[in-house]
């Protein structure tokens, strides 16, 4: 007997075709079935607990993100590279690296292989980017750049994001950051005479405006 729920076109009815196992439930689905859906070779794929892909296609970096998001929990938000590509900065890409999120200190997710999950007492306050709730942007530079041991790539995240928020910004967010990770940039933005890398980003030639409409997928 068919099903009274289309189950091929239930993907369309959800942000990224990606469904929390409680919002499944609700509308009539038995656990039984979201499980035989999802097992290996199935027409949906498990994310992360509770949290599953409705089509057997992808996923693309932008629907990782949008589950991230929705295990975390609410009041979480993106950070770190994903963010501040989000956010329009192009110095250094999101890769296939765990994908890093905020929550806060009482959340019950846990980090996976493709998810870096950081409880805080400190959230800062979202902001919305496509779509998807992520820390200002240089709360996520910060975060950034405790992720990289490369040279070139601190000094890249800190060159673009002085132009779009200015050193005391930055300055300001690494003094509550911890050190670990930060040293070089604490470094580079103490540097003189005279702020010496905000006058070398603003001698740079000018970086375009974010694109509001570049895809979040990268190939």
């Amino acid at each position: 007997m068919r099903h009274p729920i289309d189950l091929e076109a239930l993907g369309t009815l959800f942000v990224h075709r990606v469904a929390p196992v409680a919002a499944l439930l609700h509308i009539g689905l038995s656990a039984s079935l979201i499980d035989e859906r999802s097992r290996p070779g199935g027409p949906w794929q498990r994310l992360f607990p509770g949290i599953f892909l409705l089509t057997r296609a992808g996923p693309s970096r932008e629907q990782l993100v949008q589950a991230a998001l929705l295990y975390a929990g609410e009041r979480a938000m993106l950070t770190a590279f994903d963010a501040l590509y989000l956010h329009g900065m192009r110095a250094v890409l999101p890769t296939a690296d765990a994908i890093h999120v905020l929550a806060p200190r009482h959340s019950r997710a846990w980090g996976h292989a493709t998810l870096r999950l950081e409880r805080t007492d400190r959230l800062p306050r979202p902001v919305i980017r496509r779509g998807f709730h992520v820390a200002p942007l240089e709360r996520a530079a910060v975060d950034a750049i405790r992720r990289t041991r490369s040279i070139s790539d601190t000094k890249a995240i800190l060159e673009e994001a002085t132009h779009y928020v200015g050193v005391q910004a930055l300055r300001a967010e690494l003094a509550l950051a911890p050190r670990k990770g930060t040293t070089l940039a604490r470094t580079l933005l103490g540097e003189s005479p005279a702020r010496r890398l905000e006058r070398a980003v603003m001698d740079r030639r000018p970086l375009p405006l974010p694109h509001s409409r570049t895809p979040l997928a990268i190939s």
